[in-house]
């Protein structure tokens, strides 16, 4: 049986991987860059520190006092990010990678797509608890112990499924023939690595963003590069 073109697949992909992007530098252009207290990091802006807070401090490090000016600024900027993310920008990047694995699937790969799936709906599930969380915290800074151990689990799940689903396409890349694709296979396995490494060792934070990033731009070219290739599909695995 001839299995159906990914092409639809590999252009889905393109589109919602084009979306996320874009809201994601929106994002970064609207909200602050610097802190209410602490060092400006250029690898950990305000959206992303108050993600990975772990206690009452680094979240006031974010927010400052509750007597800083800088406070209500920071609310209201980062209120408006935490909406966009769980409105528009986890239903992207969730269709981003669903289309990318659905893809993979006409090409024959089966197993290879049901965990990618698998680890794309974690990463939603994760990610949209993750945001709930934030907007509850924001509403009681600096929050409370529970609430910062379900940001913690919210966050460290989103990232850990993303890392699997980077693999898995990692995977599906160095499985297909091509030396650019497979090129582009170990650059995307060694960005999911990245972002466990920085996930778990905190000396290695900066890994994080960085693994993120690649991972999401070589999905994202590898998909345009199929997309505009249109070739025939292989049976996999």
């Amino acid at each position: 049986m001839a299995i159906d073109s990914p092409r639809r697949y590999w252009v889905l992909s393109v589109v919602f991987g084009v979306a996320a992007v874009a809201l994601v530098a929106w994002l970064a252009a609207v909200t602050p860059r610097q802190p209410c207290r602490g060092a400006q990091l250029w690898w950990n802006p305000p959206f992303l520190a108050f993600q990975l807070s772990r206690s009452t401090g680094e979240i006031e490090a974010v927010f400052g006092q509750a007597d800083d000016a800088c406070r209500t600024r920071m609310v209201a900027a980062l209120d408006l990010a935490n909406k966009v993310d769980v409105i528009a920008v986890i239903a992207a990047y969730t269709g981003f990678l669903a289309c990318f694995f659905f893809a993979l699937r006409r090409l024959g790969y089966a197993m290879l797509t049901q965990i990618g799936l698998v680890a794309v709906v974690a990463g939603f599930v994760f990610g949209v608890i993750e945001a709930a969380i934030r907007l509850r915290i924001m509403q009681s800074l600096p929050g409370t112990v529970t609430s910062l151990v379900l940001l913690s689990i919210g966050d460290t799940g989103k990232y850990l499924a993303f890392a699997i689903a980077g693999a898995g396409a990692a995977v599906g890349m160095l499985a297909r023939q091509g030396i650019l694709g497979r090129l582009a296979g170990v650059v995307c396995g060694a960005g999911a690595f990245m972002v466990v490494l920085g996930l778990n060792y905190f000396p290695t934070r900066p890994a994080l963003p960085i693994g993120f990033a690649i991972v999401s731009l070589v999905v994202l070219l590898y998909a345009a590069g199929a997309a505009a290739r249109g070739a025939p599909p292989a049976a996999g695995p």
